[in-house]
Formats: structure tokens, C-alpha cells, sequence
């Protein structure tokens, strides 16, 4: 209910904000920079770990027999059921350039909204930033600070609702479990595992840059902050779920500026998939061991550039419908595209709660590298968390309630206020 109206009001209200700023120039090329580098990095590590754990190789032939049979007992007309939206569109396998482009037009902007077409919406929001800010007389600033309030009132909505996320949680899990059977896990337990092994190394780094860009010394403390957009994306499996817990927790607990956190991260977890471009990777070197096909440089140049746009390619979509973009992949490397979905879509509720939680994870990453701290953090936080205790001195890091002061400036307040009574006792 409150994702769309935070994704609007987010990105209209960050940009229109950064614009009147005259810093919007440099945050964009910076958050290009960052999203591209960091894409091309999780297509590359998503090979490289296909190549080092030989997901396809090594099975067992019972193993192999299930998958076998699972193939082969592909209905035609159950797996265009199963790669159709709701409203029972199939789903377009291939995607052109030129038409990419013309869907991200909405001919109707409430049509778009009734229908949920996040790239759409977002294209909407980014040309309605623009222009807002780009009005300088007060009548934009009227719209802005709605656009202000109706994000801070989701934002609200959304934090009451946690309350209840522990008990969702349960049941989701248990819903997840069950749906996955126990030959067909068995089958694909290698890939699982070293997909979530891939997921694990790459929270580990994603989490030492936030926690180098935030400059607290306690990485307990960001782990803590975060607490919320993690859970919340393993337990709904949708980015966009995460998107409000992930900008409070960026604001309120890390500091970082107001602005370009709303800007960036929206942004971000539209267009930056990390979780899908890892798997897509991953995926495609199973499936290419799994066929026992050669592999040349250039297919592992295919592989990487080609997992990239296919996680590009998801953008404002989620769950099973995101599986269909691995035939970006595997059509130039001449692989059957249906008889793998099979397969993938199986085992899919194991392995979507941790593609979730990377794409979000992650853009949180990139976000930090891309953003200013506060000034109220710079003041209270260490640069750097390798600096000695007496370049660092007697601080204190910030807490959710505000900034803890120093011993010394304490002792400077002090003073100051005994020299003022004195004074005033002398008058």
C-alpha cells in the first residue's frame, strides 16, 4: 500500500530539492558511476564464482535423473502459465532497445499507478523532480514540502506496520519451506548453497563499506541500524517493501543526507539489481556445466555483460517473473531457455529471499559510496575507523536520539556556564 506513494514522493521531493541545491549534477554522475562499476562488479563475481564452484558438475546420478525427469515433464501450456503476470500477460522473453525505451513513457500516469509499472513510475517521478525544481519562484516550494510530508507519512505507516513482521515472518517461512520438495532440493542443493555462500560474502563487503562510509566505530551499530530493511526483504521477497525501512534507516540511524538518500536509493533499487545479476551469472554457468558445453572467452564476455542487462531487465518486476530475463543469457550461447525455467522456478523460494535481499543490501552500499554524511555525524564520527585513539580522541558515536557530546567539550560547556554564574552573581 505505501510503496508507490514513497517511491513518488521520494524521488520527486529528493530531486526537485538537490536541484535547488545546484548539487543534483554531481550526485547523478556520481550515482552513474557507482551503479554501472557496481554492476559490472556483480556480474563478474557472480562468474567467477560459477567458475570456482562448479554448480553443474560433480551431481549424483540420482540427481541427475530427477532434473531429468523434471524437464521432460515440462507441459508447454503449465509454463506459459506459470511466466504470465497477473493480469495474464506472458511475459516477453527478449527485450528490444527501442521499445525499452518507449515502455518507459507512461501514456497515462494514474493508469501507471493503478497498474503498478515501476519504471514507468519512476521515469514519471525523475522528469517531475526536474521540472519542480527547476521553477525558483515559491509556488514550488509549496509542492515540495507535500511531496515532503506524504513521504515522512508513509515512511510513519510503514514503521507501525513492523510491529507485526515477526509473526509474517514465521509464516512466510514456513509457506517457503513447504512449497519446495524434498527430491527436486536435494537436486539443486549444491547451487543453493553456493548461491547463498556468494550472498553471504557479498553482505560482508557491502556491509564494511557502509560501515566505513558511516564513520562509527561500532560496526555492531550499523548492523543494528540495518536490522529492519534486512528483515523485511527476506521475509516479502519485494525490494520495493524494503525501500521505506531502507531510507529511515540510512536518515535517522547513519546520518546520511536527507536528500540524496531519497533520490539515490529509490533510484537504485529500480535500476540496480545486484541480487538478479549474481544469480543470472550463477545460473547461467549451472546450466552451461550442467550441458557440459565448452565455453570460450567470448562466452564468458557474453555471460557477464549479458547477466547485467538481464538484471537490468527486471527492473519492476519480482518473484518468478525475474527468471524469464536468464534467455538474454542463454540465447546467444544457443541454450534451451524453457526446460531451464523449469528447473530454476522449482527451487525459486529458496533462492528469492536472498536475491531480494542483495538487491536492496547492496544499493544501500552503493547509496553510501555515493552520498555525504551529515554535518552532525562528521562532527561526532571518526573519519576512519583505523585512526589511533589519540587522533580520535575521547569521541563518542552518534545515538538515534542525537549526538552524544565529547568528555572534553563537555568540560568546555562547563566552565563556561560556572564563568556566566559567576558573572552574573558579580553584576
Amino acid at each position: 500500500m505505501s510503496v508507490y506513494p514513497i517511491l513518488v514522493s521520494a524521488i520527486v521531493s529528493g530531486l526537485a530539492r538537490l536541484i535547488k541545491a545546484h548539487s543534483a549534477g554531481g550526485n547523478l554522475l556520481r550515482m552513474m558511476i557507482v551503479f554501472i562499476a557496481c554492476m559490472l562488479i556483480a556480474g563478474v563475481f557472480g562468474l567467477l564464482s560459477g567458475l570456482v564452484g562448479q554448480p553443474g558438475r560433480g551431481l549424483d546420478e540420482e540427481a541427475k535423473q530427477v532434473l531429468g525427469q523434471l524437464i521432460n515433464q515440462n507441459d508447454r501450456n503449465v509454463l506459459e502459465l506459470s511466466l504470465s503476470d497477473p493480469s495474464g500477460d506472458p511475459v516477453v522473453h527478449q527485450v528490444d532497445f527501442w521499445n525499452f525505451l518507449r515502455m518507459l513513457v507512461p501514456p497515462n500516469i494514474f493508469q501507471a499507478l493503478y497498474q503498478g509499472l515501476a519504471l514507468q513510475i519512476v521515469f514519471f517521478s525523475i522528469i517531475f523532480g526536474i521540472a519542480l525544481g527547476s521553477i525558483r519562484s515559491e509556488a514550488s516550494d509549496l509542492i515540495n514540502n507535500i511531496m515532503l510530508s506524504v513521504l515522512e507519512t508513509f515512511q510513519r505507516l510503514v514503521a507501525w506496520s513492523l510491529y507485526g513482521l515477526p509473526f509474517a515472518l514465521v509464516c512466510l517461512i514456513a509457506t517457503q519451506v513447504a512449497s519446495v520438495g524434498v527430491e527436486i532440493f536435494s537436486a539443486m542443493l549444491k547451487f543453493t548453497v553456493l548461491f547463498w555462500l556468494v550472498g553471504s560474502v557479498l553482505f560482508v563487503i557491502s556491509t564494511l563499506v557502509i560501515w566505513l562510509r558511516s564513520g562509527f566505530r561500532n560496526p555492531l551499530y550499523v548492523l543494528r541500524s540495518l536490522c529492519d530493511p534486512i528483515m523485511i526483504s527476506f521475509a516479502t521477497r519485494s525490494s520495493f517493501a524494503a525501500l521505506p525501512a531502507s531510507i529511515s534507516a540510512m536518515q535517522d540511524d547513519l546520518h546520511f543526507e536527507r536528500e540524496s538518500v531519497s533520490l539515490m536509493l529509490p533510484l537504485g533499487i529500480t535500476i540496480g539489481r545486484y541480487g538478479n545479476i549474481v544469480y543470472f551469472a550463477l545460473a547461467s554457468l549451472f546450466v552451461i556445466q550442467l550441458y557440459n558445453q565448452p565455453l570460450s572467452a567470448a562466452g564468458l564476455v557474453i555471460v557477464a555483460i549479458g547477466s547485467v542487462f538481464a538484471g537490468m531487465a527486471t527492473a519492476g518486476s519480482s518473484g518468478i517473473l525475474t527468471l524469464a530475463m536468464i534467455g538474454i543469457v542463454l540465447g546467444p550461447l544457443g541454450l534451451p531457455v524453457e526446460a531451464v525455467l523449469i528447473v530454476m522456478m522449482a527451487v525459486d523460494a529458496v533462492i528469492d529471499p536472498m536475491r531480494t535481499f542483495l538487491i536492496v543490501y547492496m544499493n544501500i552500499a552503493a547509496t553510501a559510496l555515493i552520498v555525504h554524511r551529515t554535518a552532525a555525524t562528521a562532527l561526532a564520527a571518526p573519519e576512519s575507523p583505523w585512526r589511533t585513539g589519540a587522533d580520535q580522541g575521547d569521541m563518542t558515536e552518534p545515538v538515534a536520539a542525537g549526538v552524544k557530546a565529547s568528555t572534553a567539550t563537555a568540560l568546555r560547556v562547563g566552565l563556561r556556564m560556572q564563568t556566566s554564574e559567576v558573572e552574573g552573581v558579580a553584576s
